[in-house]
């Protein structure tokens, strides 16, 4: 068996708590100037960085389709009828109802992620390079069209492919010369741009970081989408960069809770929606805010224990893609 990265097992871990803290912060960012900063600056690369990383670990080549059927599209349905289930159970919808082409709020992930590696079959009639061009026109141009919405998550897909691309493009003794980068204050310098870059647009809400949605929905002046998506695009690598540049090559105590990003991913939304139906919507102080992302922590810690992945693979084997 190939001996785990312990680089890859910590980045997706802290980019796991970053996505649990993001989720968590996201009732309180119009209390406060700096809370909404924040809440989008983490949003630019948090999510690009989990979907590169992706891209990068499938460079063994497309994978057979009946297999990402069981490792991504079944685990989909099954946590779209448990998520529909709860929502009902928690009054945010009125009755039972199930939409399988339009998933529950994080489940776009697990579909957009069976579409990235099928699109990679692509690659035996277009090169790899002819791809990565393609995905980025497609990425600018389907915010255009409105047609293109919530229905199988087309517009996260499209919008977030070129990461993906990136990812399975990106030489392996790159990711090695940027583990080894001794000079780590770039990437202290890249995220001080970043996040002045957000914190002086004022014009920035959630659709230009979601990529959910088409440019008409969220754009005073939906021509100008194209390059606004393109800007983004930039600043993602930029903090996905900086990112890496800070992540530890070494395997801590905390390292193994990496294996399990994916479950935590799909878990933690019982949760967060469970606290948002009680809709609470309070000033919080910086202590308090220190304590929500320490809770965020504490979450992703305990759902990425072995005692809770030892439950999900006894309960639903096909539960545990290995990404």
């Amino acid at each position: 068996m190939q001996k785990r990265d312990a680089y890859f097992d910590n980045a997706k871990l802290f980019l796991m708590i970053l996505v649990v803290f993001g989720h968590f912060l996201q009732p309180f960012i119009d209390n406060d100037p700096l809370y909404n900063d924040l809440y989008y600056f983490i949003f630019t690369f948090h999510m690009p960085a989990f979907i590169l990383i992706s891209g990068y670990f499938a460079k063994s080549g497309p994978k057979p389709i009946m297999s990402l059927v069981k490792k991504l599209l079944l685990p989909y349905i099954f946590f779209q009828i448990l998520y529909s289930g709860y929502y009902t159970l928690i009054g945010l919808q009125d009755s039972f109802s199930l939409d399988i082409g339009v998933p529950q709020w994080s489940l776009w992930f697990l579909l957009s992620l069976f579409c990235w590696n099928v699109l990679l079959h692509l690659t035996a009639y277009l090169s790899v390079k002819q791809l990565m061009i393609g995905s980025v026109i497609m990425a600018l141009l389907v915010g255009y069209f409105p047609i293109f919405d919530h229905f199988l998550a087309i517009q996260r897909t499209v919008t977030f492919f070129p990461y993906f691309m990136i990812g399975y493009m990106i030489p392996k003794k790159w990711i090695e010369k940027l583990k080894a980068y001794p000079k780590k204050w770039i990437a202290l310098l890249l995220f001080t741009g970043l996040f002045l870059f957000i914190q002086r647009n004022d014009l920035i809400n959630k659709y230009w970081v979601f990529g959910s949605k088409p440019y008409d929905e969220y754009l005073n002046h939906p021509l100008l989408g194209g390059p606004q998506r393109l800007i983004f695009l930039g600043a993602g690598m930029v903090g996905i960069i900086a990112f890496m540049l800070l992540v530890p090559r070494k395997r801590y105590f905390f390292s193994n809770w990496g294996r399990n990003t994916l479950t935590v991913y799909l878990l933690h939304g019982f949760v967060v929606k469970g606290l948002r139906v009680l809709d609470i919507r309070v000033e919080i102080s910086t202590f308090e805010l220190f304590l929500l992302f320490m809770g965020s922590m504490l979450l992703t810690a305990i759902l990425s224990s072995k005692r809770v992945s030892r439950w999900i693979q006894k309960g639903k084997r096909v539960l545990q893609p290995s990404l």
